[in-house]
């Protein structure tokens, strides 16, 4: 029986909480990574004050039980900080798992669909501050898919014409065989959205996301029945019922939960099976803020899961890469994930800020 000897956390930079769990079995851990923007120290708190006591003595091939059991012991339960640190857990769980039996995570969970995940491009420039040129320089990388979301005015009239006047720019510069999606955040009434929408149907959105709160789900119900423009929510989600109530309901057509947001790697593999038996898409979130092992484990639920569309993704700072090793390559538009056991990755300790626990 090979347990959870000791559990670690480190930092990086000024928000990158990496968490190490040490087993019974000497050499082998796992490693997890999570970030919550100016709140990281509430993770390793989360960690160290409530779940390394709790977790240590488990046996590592416990990762469902783990997970259910850390998650309702406390009383307050979905709680971002604490989802997060569990991501976190999760990850390493998953990580030892892999290589204790030498696969691939990926393989763990039934193998792969596809060979490489498209990546999904977050652009926030706007038309007269480099909109154009910076799509047409990713293009030259392969990238086809695009969230484009630039700084827009809050007031509807504007917003509407400065969104309409940036989608039909690009659709006049880059034609149809480019994707481009675009996330409201809920920034306007309902009525006002859903005119904003119905101007933006000839340019074939790839979809939009949170033209509502999240929270309003009759709200997306209606513009189902107004437009045929694929529909995104998910980034905000935090508990179950969240996603529980808006996927069976057909309000939207993607998924974009944050894997750490929702408690981790083995939350999202429920989120993508539920969903795709009624051909909804996941589109996995990923802030600017996004760890590397994060990243790395959304990686293996897009190359499995059937449904899965482009993964948001960012090229990772040489303060990431210089620390983690056998991150995935980027060609052609595509990430390529390695084949090793776990998640891949080899992690430089020495260049890690051990926390105190």
């Amino acid at each position: 029986m090979t347990t959870i000897k000791k559990i670690s956390t480190y930092l990086l930079g000024q928000d990158q909480i990496f968490v190490k769990i040490e087993s019974s079995e000497p050499g082998l851990i796992g490693w997890g990574s999570a970030a919550f923007a100016g709140h990281h120290k509430l993770i390793a708190i989360s960690v160290d004050k409530y779940l390394t006591d709790f977790l240590v003595g488990k046996e590592v091939t416990e990762i469902e039980d783990i997970w259910q059991t850390s998650q309702v012991q406390s009383s307050w339960r979905n709680d971002p900080a604490l989802n997060c640190a569990l991501s976190a857990i999760d990850q390493a769980l998953w990580d030892i798992k892999g290589k204790e039996v030498g696969k691939s995570v990926v393989d763990l969970i039934g193998g792969r669909s596809r060979k490489a995940v498209p990546v999904l491009t977050k652009i926030e420039k706007n038309l007269d501050s480099g909109l154009v040129a910076e799509v047409a320089k990713f293009r030259k990388e392969g990238i086809q898919y695009f969230l484009i979301n630039p700084k827009m005015d809050s007031k509807a009239v504007t917003y509407g014409k400065q969104i309409v006047e940036v989608f039909s720019k690009l659709r006049s510069e880059f034609g149809e065989e480019v994707y481009f999606a675009h996330d409201f955040d809920g920034r306007l009434a309902p009525t006002e959205a859903l005119a904003v929408v119905k101007r933006l149907e000839e340019f074939h959105p790839f979809f939009l996301e949170d033209v509502f709160p999240p929270e309003h789900i009759d709200w997306h119900l209606a513009m189902r029945m107004q437009t045929k423009v694929p529909m995104a929510t998910g980034k905000r989600f935090v508990n179950p019922h969240e996603w529980l109530n808006v996927i069976p309901q057909m309000a939207i057509d993607v998924v974009r939960c944050n894997i750490s947001a929702i408690g981790g790697f083995s939350q999202a593999l429920k989120v993508g099976h539920y969903a795709a038996p009624i051909s909804i898409r996941t589109s996995w979130s990923a802030g600017e803020l996004q760890s590397p092992i994060e990243s790395v484990a959304t990686g293996h639920l897009s190359l499995n899961l059937l449904l899965s569309g482009p993964q948001e993704w960012s090229k990772p700072a040489s303060q990431i890469t210089d620390v983690v090793d056998g991150l995935p390559e980027l060609k052609d538009g595509y990430l390529y994930f390695n084949a090793k056991p776990g998640f891949g990755l080899e992690i430089s300790e020495q260049s890690l800020s051990l926390l105190p626990s």
